[in-house]
């Protein structure tokens, strides 16, 4: 299945306070529809302040990417003031696999 890369920016230079607005709704709507997503992960300044997220899907089409990230929470309320959906491939995987460590049971 195909791979799409998905990087939301925040709003200049981060979006913290929208974030902690509206973090609750993202896990959850991550959580709840994680089943496309291989990979995803904060990015940070370098103040440590959360600035963007990368998200790998494994999904159909880039339109499904889209389809899903109109209802993310960080989307709908702004907190990226730029989303960018591009095609992906792996070339080097070295990554150890991990959750996020409060995830609920299924």
């Amino acid at each position: 299945m195909p791979l799409f890369a998905v990087i939301g920016l925040d709003h200049p230079p981060h979006a913290m306070d929208r974030r902690d607005a509206v973090r609750a709704g993202h896990r959850s709507y991550v959580i709840g529809n994680d089943a496309p997503i291989a990979f995803v992960g904060v990015m940070t300044d370098d103040d440590g302040n959360q600035c963007g997220s990368l998200y790998i899907f494994e999904a159909e089409s880039a339109q499904q990417v889209r389809d899903w990230l109109a209802e993310e929470p960080f989307v709908k309320t702004g907190v990226y003031a730029n989303v960018v959906v591009r095609n992906f491939q792996v070339g080097v995987n070295r990554l150890p696999a991990q959750d996020w460590p409060a995830r609920p049971a299924k």
